[in-house]
């Protein structure tokens, strides 16, 4: 079925109209072929064939008159989901560009936090290298910084 997407819509359609159309003009000769063989006369040695091709070309039609309706459908349904995936794609971009620039905001604020900490403690290092012992100071710099950021 998927060598159908290489044909034109319209021209599949004309194809499928015409086995149909077809199968229905020669089930109907046949079946009023009485009326028909009189003003046609050369017809009558014909009738079993016109009755089989009719009856076939008229199955054929239908079926792909089924098959043809049921492609077109598909291609309908996929048309729908590839807008919605372009729309998804667009939304998704917009939301990335956003998360993109909420995290860089979050870095600054983090590195601006860690250089707050670093300078506290260098502002402390002497004191705390210079008596070798854990200062109350010392203790709320890390706690400080362990806390994280508060907005």
């Amino acid at each position: 079925m998927f060598l159908l997407s290489f044909i034109p819509d319209a021209l599949m359609l004309w194809i499928v109209n015409t086995i149909l159309l077809a199968g229905i003009a020669g089930s109907v000769v046949s079946f009023f072929f009485g009326f028909f063989a009189r003003w046609m006369p050369w017809i009558i040695p014909y009738r079993m064939l016109l009755q089989i091709i009719s009856l076939v070309l008229l199955i054929a039609g239908v079926y792909f008159k089924g098959g043809v309706s049921d492609e077109m459908k598909w291609r309908a349904r996929v048309a729908e989901l590839e807008a919605k995936v372009a729309k998804a794609e667009i939304e998704s971009k917009n939301v990335n560009e956003k998360i993109v620039t909420v995290y860089k905001d979050k870095v600054k604020v983090v590195t601006k936090h860690q250089v707050v900490v670093q300078e506290k403690i260098k502002e402390v290092q002497v004191v705390i290298d210079a008596q070798c012992k854990i200062t109350n100071e010392t203790l709320d710099i890390l706690n400080n910084s362990a806390k994280g950021i508060k907005k």
